[in-house]
This record gives structure tokens, C-alpha cells and sequence, in this order.
């Protein structure tokens, strides 16, 4: 049995408990307010999903488990601290785990968390005999807990998960971003019902939700009870602002003091101007997926000559002015299991036009779509540009975020791949690629047996040093597949104002705003 977690932080002075690395004495007080590049989707954890909504909520919702986003990316995933969870123990076969709660914490509508308060979260979206048990959040979380095998409450604030099989991974799992386990209070949830739960959220966090204005912004204030450490600002404002330029422009006029997805162009003159665009490799991921039912996408000579059509080190360069890296592997740079030297194909346009030969193709005799998001739109123009001089031609369908992602489910046939911006520090992101890009999509036979029996024993070796070379083999057969369209990774990804200290880049998707403070 191994025991993970300590006592974690206290409750505490947000002067007294200040970084070093801060800028000095850190001021309470303020708003700060956050230009998001993306509408948000909802606030409900076992509903959410995309980096721009698990960016507010994680303020307001918390894990039993945390991750410390105070450590620079150089630093690589950032650790696992407590939160919820004072600590917890793991079976040496990786197949139980047991949480000790924290005492004396409160939701924001006052009413204590406990053993039965995660009983309630956990009922919600595992067991179809509970009251509130919902079928949308149990398909949402089921990537996380489709082979929960039991879970117990074995006191007042004690809990045990039981998987069928080893799940390793499960600990890192809880403080993401999607497939979300931050805990709601039981009472919001009776009061406001299963989709009103977003509309008045009610975490432990260290914000509580004040107002959500959709298309316009979402304000959230400090929660005074917090059982940690007491943020330094007084109300977090994230607006949605979909347009670069306007929200470029609303930096530049102080009507935001953080920028998320900096404008490439923005970068150089932003740096000079006194402004903060920090460096880092995160463990986001621009890539495309493929859609199986398409008839070109079928053979794998198709898919690969896709690949090597893509000037992937010309797009990071040029489109993005060298701030992001060109990515040959879905096993992003964040990620434990990344290995710089594990490519897939090289761009080479006239190794394409052979591949397609050998596949009875001529110029013309290949046309589908690409879909995308508005905001990846320029980039999807490129690879247009590139498949064009091999003979592909591509149309492309772009769409603002929700609309995109609430057709993704349902591609029609003439769509052969799809845009997306993703990625996990855990290398079990290669088991949620191939269940969601591959499997989902239609082509897990296409890829045949091997792969799928790899993930499999990759998925479920308990121990760390023995699984990393096994999903390294996985992704090796991933690549010769051509199972998934690698682009790049940003590298220049949030901008902040000279008001703005304590700000952290981690090498993950997201980040910590309760220690974040403003000048006058």
C-alpha cells in the first residue's frame, strides 16, 4: 500500500503566505479580469468540457486531489498535492484507492462536505438505482469511471474507490479538465435540478460564482470561508472574446489583465511593450482527428500521405512566428511519456504523390472537408494550401466553439478530419485519443487488433517506470497508422499586464488565479 498526500496548506494570511517570486509584497484587493478566446460551455463539473470553461470552474469546484500549478513548466507536469483529500493511500496493485477527507470544509451555499457530500457526486453519474442519478454526466465521466467497481464510504471522511482492474493513473485523473470530479454541493443540486446545477454553482473553491452573463462574461468573488489560503483579488471576471484582434486590442486599452491564446503577431511587440507573454510547453496539443466513415480515410497509404503533405515546422514558423513547435506525435510535450525523438512522418510532398499513386489516385481524384472552430480556422487554410500541391483539394467547414463541438458527434461522410486543441500530462491521453478519435469515429478495425491489445497493457500496469516504454510502443503503432494528425504545440500561449503578479504558465492547460495579485 502506498501512501500519497500530507496536510497540505492551511488556512492563512494571502500576505504571509506570498511566493518570493511574486514581485514583493503582494496587494489584496482588485479585479482582475481574464479575455478568454473561447465561450465557456457550463459550469457543472460532470457536464463541462474545453480549457476556457475548466479554467473558471476550477475556482469554483475542487478535486480530492490537486495539482501544484505554482511550478514553472521547465519543471515538467506539475505535482499532485492534496486538496479535498488531507491523503490517500493506493493498493500496490493499483486497483483501490482510499481518500482521507479534510475536515471542517464548507460548500458555498454553507453546507458541510463530507464523506456522503462525494458519496452523492460520485451516485450521481455511477449508480442507475440513486435518485439523482444522470445519464449525461455518467457519459461524461465514463472515461474516468466506466470500471469503477465499487466505491464505499468507510467513515464521516473517509472514502475507497475499487476498479476492476489497475488504474494508475486515477489519482492524476481527478484535477482534470474534462471528464471533471470537482465536487458539488448535494443540496445545489437538489435545489436548482440536474441542468440548473451550472446556473448556481456551489463548490468549495476558493471563488464562489457570482453571475454568468452568456456571451458577455462570468464573475466570480472571493469565497471568505475557504478553508486555504484567502486569494489576494476580490472578483475574477473572465469575458469571452472569440476575435484576436479584440482581444488583443482590449490588452493593450487595460480592459484585461490576462490574455489566454496570444496572438502570434502580438507576441514581439507585446514583449517590448512592458507586457508578460511567458514561455512555456504545456500539455495542450493542436491536432486533427480522423472521421473513418470517409472513403479517401480508409486506406491507411491515404492517411499517411496526408501526413507527409503537411509542412507541420513550416506552419509553427510561419503562421505562428516560431512561437509553438512543430508536433510529429499526440504524446504531447507535457506529457510523462513525451519522447522528442518518436516521430511519425516526415513532410515530404513527393513521397505523398507516390503513396497516393500506389493507392490509384491521380490529382483531383481526392476532395473532402476539414472541419473547424473559428479559431483554428488559419491553420486549417495552411494545410488547404499544402494537400493542394499533392492534388487534394479541401473544402472547410468553420464554426464558432459551441456549434463546433456540439456537431463533432455527428460528421457527415464527406468530412474527413476534424480540428482540436487537447491534451493530457498523463500518458494514458493516448487511451483517450484512440477511444475518442479512433474508436468512436470508426476505425478501430481499420487499425487493427495490435494497437488496441498495446493500449490495453499499457492502460493497466501499475507500475510508472514499466509503463512509460509500453505507451511508447502503443503511440509507435498509433504513428504507423497514421491514426491521428499531429500539428504543434504553442509555446507563447498567455499574456498578462504589468499590473499582474504571481501568474504561473505550469506545463498544463490551465492555472491558478488565488495567487495572483495587482498593482495599483
Amino acid at each position: 500500500m502506498r501512501t500519497a498526500g500530507t496536510e497540505g496548506k492551511g488556512k492563512g494570511s494571502p500576505v504571509a503566505l506570498a511566493s518570493s517570486s511574486s514581485g514583493g509584497t503582494p496587494r489584496v484587493g482588485g479585479t482582475l479580469v481574464v479575455g478568454e478566446y473561447q465561450e465557456p460551455t457550463v459550469y457543472d463539473p460532470n457536464h463541462q468540457y474545453s480549457w476556457e470553461t475548466y479554467r473558471v470552474d476550477r475556482h469554483i469546484y475542487e478535486s480530492l486531489v490537486g495539482e501544484d500549478l505554482s511550478k514553472p513548466s521547465s519543471e515538467g507536469p506539475p505535482p499532485l498535492i492534496p486538496a479535498l483529500a488531507e491523503s490517500w493511500q493506493v493498493s500496490d496493485d493499483a486497483t483501490t484507492f482510499t481518500f482521507k477527507l479534510r475536515h471542517g470544509v464548507k460548500f458555498h451555499d454553507g453546507t458541510p462536505f463530507d464523506a456522503q457530500a462525494v458519496a452523492f457526486n460520485v451516485r450521481r453519474f455511477h449508480d442507475k438505482s440513486f435518485e439523482y442519478y444522470d445519464v449525461k454526466a455518467n457519459a461524461f465521466m465514463k472515461a474516468v469511471y466506466g470500471d469503477l467497481k465499487s466505491f464505499d464510504v468507510v467513515d464521516d471522511y473517509t472514502v475507497r474507490y475499487v476498479f476492476n482492474r489497475p488504474f494508475r493513473d486515477f489519482p492524476r485523473m481527478l484535477p482534470q479538465g474534462n471528464y471533471v470530479s470537482g465536487i458539488f454541493s448535494p443540496e445545489a443540486l437538489k435545489t436548482w435540478g440536474q441542468d440548473g446545477l451550472a446556473e448556481h454553482a456551489a463548490g468549495t473553491g476558493p471563488f464562489r460564482l457570482v453571475t454568468r452573463v452568456h456571451g458577455e462574461k462570468t464573475e466570480l468573488a472571493r469565497n471568505e470561508q475557504y478553508w486555504g489560503p484567502s486569494p489576494y483579488v476580490d472578483k475574477i471576471v473572465f469575458r469571452p472574446i472569440t476575435d484576436d484582434s479584440t482581444r488583443l486590442a482590449a490588452l493593450q486599452a487595460g480592459e484585461i489583465d490576462i490574455l489566454t491564446r496570444t496572438p502570434a503577431d502580438a507576441v514581439q511587440p507585446l514583449s517590448s511593450g512592458g507586457y508578460a507573454v511567458p514561455e512555456s510547453t504545456g500539455a495542450d496539443l493542436l491536432y486533427l482527428g480522423w472521421n473513418f466513415k470517409n472513403k479517401f480515410v480508409q486506406d491507411v497509404r491515404v492517411r499517411q500521405a496526408i501526413i507527409q503533405s503537411i509542412d507541420r515546422e513550416g506552419l509553427a514558423k510561419t503562421l505562428f512566428k516560431g512561437h509553438a513547435m512543430a508536433a510529429y506525435s499526440i504524446l504531447n510535450p507535457g506529457n510523462t511519456a513525451y519522447d522528442p525523438a518518436q516521430k511519425d512522418f516526415a513532410f515530404d510532398p513527393d513521397a505523398a504523390r507516390l503513396l497516393l499513386s500506389a493507392a490509384g489516385f491521380k490529382d483531383g481524384d481526392i476532395s473532402f472537408t476539414i472541419a473547424t472552430d473559428e479559431a483554428n480556422q488559419p491553420f486549417i487554410e495552411w494545410i488547404q494550401r499544402d494537400l493542394a500541391k499533392v492534388g487534394i483539394t479541401v473544402k472547410i467547414l468553420s464554426q464558432e466553439w459551441l456549434t463546433y463541438t456540439s456537431n463533432l458527434p455527428h460528421l457527415s461522410d464527406d468530412i474527413a478530419l476534424a480540428s482540436m486543441e487537447w491534451g493530457f500530462v498523463t500518458p494514458l491521453w493516448l487511451r483517450i485519443v484512440y477511444q475518442g478519435y479512433v474508436v468512436a469515429r470508426g476505425g478501430k478495425d481499420l487499425l487493427g487488433p495490435e494497437l488496441a491489445a498495446a493500449i490495453d497493457v499499457a492502460s493497466v500496469e501499475a507500475d510508472e517506470a514499466k509503463a512509460i516504454p509500453l505507451w511508447k510502443s502503443a503511440n509507435g503503432l498509433l504513428q504507423k497508422q497514421a491514426g491521428v494528425v499531429p500539428l504543434l504545440t504553442f509555446t507563447r500561449y498567455f499574456a498578462t499586464s504589468a499590473k499582474v503578479r504571481g501568474f504561473n504558465a505550469p506545463a498544463q492547460n490551465w492555472y491558478d488565479l488565488s495567487r495572483v495579485w495587482l498593482t495599483t
